[in-house]
């Protein structure tokens, strides 16, 4: 049996550079792993089978199910003649920016590597994922990192923020093809990602919520109006910056004052999925 960590993601950066003519978008982004993860256990069967057991439906259809897709796809390319029986434990919220299911994904590829013995190096599964997810590449390192092209384009930054977060969400999940879809120039502001990167290499974590930049909350704010009132309220609360991750609907608040996180924490409705966590 292998057990492996689905670590959630944030983006401390996102910047739509332009729309692709594959349907993507080319993006710049600041990407870190959370304390907040998936557990996804791997079984070896006798037969061919994968089977994904999950107690939160996560697609209504198992062949839609990214950690499904991956597994097959192993299972074909290096004609492997046992099947799978996965286990996916979720707290990370679907549909909410976190990168779930690229997380889940990204653990399967590492995790049937080790199961089925492929001896893979994590560059030659992220190279895999990137046909299946742009987030994918990224979860299988959980490093942080500047992520460019639709995402699979990455180069890690030596650092670690090791910062106290917030994480709010409204039990809202928003379609990431939509947001994007609905994306205009004209949303778009100018943005140089290398004063974030200067805040995260001099520790200054100030500036580095002072960059806090999403080029995707004007859309996503116009979908759903909650996310823009999280927002607002962390920073009424005191916290040093506030961002909606990915194309939301969560959205994370920093502070170094932990009893400020607290009580932000205590003030934000039970009716929402929050958590009170840190950058890794």
């Amino acid at each position: 049996m292998v057990k492996e960590k689905a670590y959630a993601k944030i983006n401390l950066f996102l910047n739509v550079i332009n729309k692709r003519s594959d349907g993507y978008h080319d993006l710049e982004m600041v990407m870190a792993s959370i304390d907040l993860f998936d557990v996804l256990t791997f079984k070896l069967l006798d037969t061919k089978e994968i089977i994904v057991e999950s107690e939160t439906l996560i697609t209504k259809n198992i062949e839609d199910n990214l950690v499904y897709k991956v597994a097959h796809f192993l299972q074909t390319e290096f004609d492997i003649k046992r099947g799978a029986q996965i286990t996916i434990k979720k707290d990370i919220p679907i549909e909410a920016g976190l990168a779930g299911g690229s997380a889940d994904a990204a653990a399967t590829l590492r995790g049937l590597n080790k199961l089925w013995k492929l001896a893979l190096p994590l560059e030659d599964l992220a190279k895999i994922g990137s046909d299946f997810g742009a987030d994918i590449p990224f979860c299988v390192y959980n490093k942080l990192c500047i992520a460019r092209g639709k995402g699979e384009d990455l180069f890690f930054l030596d650092k670690k923020v090791n910062c106290p977060i917030l994480i709010v969400n409204p039990n809202i999940r928003i379609s990431t093809k939509e947001v994007f879809n609905r994306v205009k120039e004209s949303d778009v502001q100018t943005r140089k990602i290398s004063d974030m990167t200067s805040g995260i290499y001099n520790r200054n974590a100030e500036l580095v919520c002072r960059e806090l930049y999403n080029s995707l909350e004007k859309v996503a704010f116009e979908m759903e109006p909650v996310i823009r009132e999280i927002k607002n309220e962390m920073i009424d609360l005191g916290l040093q910056g506030a961002l909606m991750s990915g194309s939301g609907s969560t959205v994370f608040g920093i502070s170094k004052d932990k009893g400020i996180l607290k009580k932000a924490y205590e003030t934000f409705n039970d009716k929402y999925f929050k958590r009170l966590t840190k950058i890794r």
